[in-house]
């Protein structure tokens, strides 16, 4: 039998840059530092624990096949000065979710640097700005003082507690589009270096998922 080929199916990442980080999609490089994030346990304390390289990869293809399913996923994050992998940010929604979910987490070694905090806020500067959505959200564990610290400072609004995917009794903070833009906090092009920057590479994949 002969094959024929049609033109390939594509899915778009932007790349976002923040005056330190490059949110960007994900490489096969990222695998091995993200699976040592992800097996330090004081790191996932909050994140249903630690787990390993199999893990790593299975949930890499998932937060991928966000951007191709829904227009809109978690990023890698790199430091712009360094080329270094520190984590991860972005947007998530799943079943039983009760919004848009923005989250992010930080190598260890860089945590108290303001990075989570940089991602979290061009996180929701994209959300507000690409995706057809009047709020935002985010869920963390009550006793993660650092995520906690970050929705109050950009001016999330806390929402009460909720049992959300394998995590009970989280706390839920939320913001509107209107509250975003009046609150200060959004990125602006002399505070930050925003914006899409480029459109990231993409993934082969099957007809009919939407591009961003």
């Amino acid at each position: 039998m002969t094959l024929t080929y049609g033109a390939p199916s594509r899915t778009e990442i932007p790349t976002v840059l923040t005056s330190r980080l490059i949110l960007r999609g994900w490489r096969p490089a990222d695998l091995s530092p993200y699976a040592a994030m992800n097996a330090d346990p004081e790191t996932m304390r909050y994140l249903n624990g630690p787990f390993g390289q199999d893990g790593t990869e299975r949930l890499v293809t998932h937060l991928l096949g966000m951007w191709m399913l829904h227009g809109h996923g978690m990023w890698a994050v790199e430091e712009r000065g360094t080329g270094e992998f520190l984590g991860r940010a972005g947007s998530y929604a799943a079943e039983g979710w009760p919004g848009i979910e923005v989250a992010v987490s930080i190598r260890r070694d860089r945590w108290g640097h303001g990075l989570g905090t940089e991602a979290i806020r061009a996180s929701l500067e994209f959300g507000f700005d690409r995706l057809p959505v009047t709020e935002l959200i985010t869920i963390t564990h009550r006793d993660n003082v650092g995520m906690n610290t970050i929705a109050r400072r950009l001016g999330m609004q806390y929402r009460g507690v909720a049992d959300v995917g394998p995590w009970q009794a989280s706390n839920v903070y939320a913001i509107g589009r209107e509250q975003w833009r009046a609150c200060g906090c959004a990125l602006t092009p002399t505070s930050d270096l925003l914006r899409m920057h480029s459109r990231q590479s993409t993934r082969r994949h099957t007809d009919g998922l939407p591009c961003t």
